[in-house]
């Protein structure tokens, strides 16, 4: 990679067209348009966000910015020309052409002279191409724990454009509540903490402009509280006094009714008929997480009818059941069409029961580590908590930044708990295919608690897993965040 330094983020693999000195020439463009019509969306979006941060309305007309198809080309890679005769991208498919999109508008600055909304921008004179190392770039905002107004879920969508994130992974179901509508099961929906159908829709539409893909995420069996107290006679345990000390979670998540019966009769069919209710929500999402981790097994331990499901089935403990319930539910996904995601969270023991189509989310290094999990033949996702987890420094500790995340690759893993075994001696492994990206994780923040720490560590998480390698010194990666942030600001601002 040559690095001459663009203010973009992430570094694009190879430009072209620096003077000796680094600096460059620049050229002004007016409009933008397409030469197929499959570029319409990122056309469309490119001049709507050219428009919201930089104030200059582009017109259609050709000679200015031009997308184009290119055969030949990877999944999201892309190439720019920018030359006197304006901007040429290029790509084979509309992930390619959003990714030139988001670098022309990271690069562009009204001309001088001319007033907003009219007028147009320049460009410096590059040659750029460039193409992801990692496919799953993604970010995970938690809307159960604590309470995210409607816009929120479209800031971070800007912002996940913005910065190539491809996933917009969303935590809509918690302990705390349970944030999607239902029409089969209306009781389900916590009051006042939960979108409607019409907003749903419209975050699709307003994804789908943008190649951002949205990552539905309901909790089972574990952080399920809010189904089953709406619904204790489809979801609720059967206790009979006695208790199991195998609770398997690393900070004894028992909260009371905050794990689904598995032995009620008829409970595989309630959950299909609610996760498939969820998928029709998002028609175009090829993955759905479960959840699936902390799960307060022992609660199963003191349930008549989960004991009694285990002894038909000749299952072996809590644990083994464990196991039972993520293949279950994860065939149940895989039947529908849909690949499932689960957090690292079920047992070792007894893995080979479980779909090798299932992705695993590495993220404590506690129940099931990184190494295990791909000799098993699992596909895996870094979501390493140090350095990736935003979460309330309060109650957690001094936090890490946006640096520290520099330091991160996807094959490293790290923990600031002493139980996990990353915690002293960080887990590296060989490069694979088996790793599949990375993660930022959120959780249990108010938007206006997360957002500052979010617009930067996303842009390190995008550096990181769009270019495996490092390229950036800390200062060079500073320099070019902080003069993007005013961007990024505009795109996610401040309650």
């Amino acid at each position: 990679m040559k690095k001459t330094l663009l203010n973009v983020i992430p570094m694009p693999k190879e430009v072209e067209g620096a003077s000796a000195d680094g600096s460059f020439s620049y050229v002004t463009v007016a409009a933008s348009s397409v030469s197929c019509p499959e570029f319409s969306q990122a056309d469309f979006t490119l001049k709507e966000l050219a428009l919201k941060l930089h104030g200059v309305t582009l017109g259609s007309s050709e000679g200015g910015i031009s997308l184009n198809y290119e055969d030949g080309l990877s999944e999201g890679e892309y190439r720019l020309e920018i030359d006197g005769e304006g901007a040429r991208a290029f790509a084979s498919e509309i992930h390619g052409a959003h990714n030139a999109a988001s670098t022309l508008l990271q690069l562009m600055k009204p001309e001088e002279g001319k007033g907003a909304p009219l007028g147009g921008v320049t460009l410096p004179a590059v040659t750029v191409k460039d193409k992801p190392d990692c496919d799953f770039r993604a970010v995970m905002v938690d809307l159960a724990r604590k309470w995210h107004p409607f816009e929120t879920l479209l800031y971070y969508t800007d912002l996940c454009y913005f910065y190539k994130i491809k996933y917009l992974h969303l935590h809509f179901m918690d302990t705390q509540s349970y944030t999607l509508p239902s029409e089969v099961y209306p009781k389900l929906p916590t009051e006042e903490r939960h979108y409607t159908r019409e907003q749903i829709a419209y975050l699709n539409e307003y994804a789908a402009l943008r190649g951002v893909e949205i990552i539905p995420e309901i909790e089972i069996p574990g952080h399920s509280a809010s189904m089953v107290n709406a619904y204790p006679e489809l979801f609720a345990n059967l206790e009979e006094g006695e208790e199991s000390t195998d609770d398997y979670s690393l900070f004894n998540n028992n909260i009371k009714n905050n794990i689904i019966c598995i032995g009620r009769e008829g409970v595989m069919d309630s959950l299909r008929a609610l996760i498939s209710e969820v998928m029709e929500m998002f028609p175009t999402s090829r993955y759905f997480h479960i959840g699936g981790d902390e799960a307060a097994i022992g609660n199963w331990g003191g349930c008549k009818r989960c004991k009694r499901y285990m002894k038909e089935r000749n299952i072996d403990g809590v644990r083994s059941l464990y196991t039972h319930v993520v293949k279950e539910v994860t065939d149940m996904v895989l039947s529908l069409g849909r690949t499932p995601i689960v957090w690292e969270g079920f047992p070792k023991d007894g893995t080979e029961e479980i779909s090798r189509d299932v992705i695993v989310t590495a993220w404590e290094s506690y129940y099931h580590l990184a190494p295990d999990l791909i000799e098993e033949g699992f596909k895996i996702i870094n979501a390493s908590w140090q350095p990736l987890y935003i979460v309330p420094w309060a109650r957690w500790g001094k936090p890490w930044v946006a640096e520290d995340i520099m330091y991160w690759n996807i094959y490293n893993w790290q923990n600031w708990n002493k139980k996990s075994p990353a915690h002293l001696n960080p887990i590296n492994i060989q490069p694979t295919d088996a790793v599949l990206g990375g993660e930022l994780c959120v959780w249990e923040c108010t938007y206006a608690q997360e957002i500052g720490e979010a617009r930067e560590k996303l842009a390190a998480l995008s550096e990181r897993t769009w270019n495996i390698r490092r390229y950036l010194e800390d200062g060079e990666f500073r320099a070019k965040l902080d003069s993007l942030l005013p961007l990024a600001r505009v795109l996610s601002p401040d309650e």
